[in-house]
């Protein structure tokens, strides 16, 4: 399994899949008055998304077509989750600047380690 889904893509998953989430719950519940903004987060969740299907597409031609799903749903609950509660505890606002990097960051990561495995 280590050789299939190694811990460190698991990790870059949860930090792509909860950035991408708190941009998406944001502009979901945003209030702000700059729209600029808005069409900022909304625009992160589309292109984060698009990257996230790409590299699960990547990754499904590198492994066992179930690896994907499985990083998949276990990333995507974890990172949902762990998210969520940082959003609550450091505030919305904070978390979703940061992510304007922190995903993108975390997708260059998740390519890195997806690309040095070996079929």
């Amino acid at each position: 399994m280590t050789d299939s889904l190694p811990p460190s893509l698991i990790i870059s998953w949860v930090v792509l899949f909860g950035f991408v989430n708190t941009h998406q719950r944001h502009a979901r519940s945003f209030r702000g008055a700059s729209q600029g903004y808005l069409f900022a987060l909304q625009a992160s969740v589309l292109l984060g998304s698009l990257v996230g299907l790409g590299l699960l597409g990547y990754y499904f031609t590198q492994v066992a077509w179930y690896w994907p799903l499985v990083l998949f749903v276990v990333g995507s609950l974890v990172g949902g989750l762990l998210f969520g509660f940082l959003d609550v505890k450091i505030g919305q606002l904070g978390m979703s600047m940061f992510a304007f990097i922190g995903w993108p960051a975390s997708a260059v990561w998740a390519f890195l380690i997806i690309r040095g495995l070996h079929p």
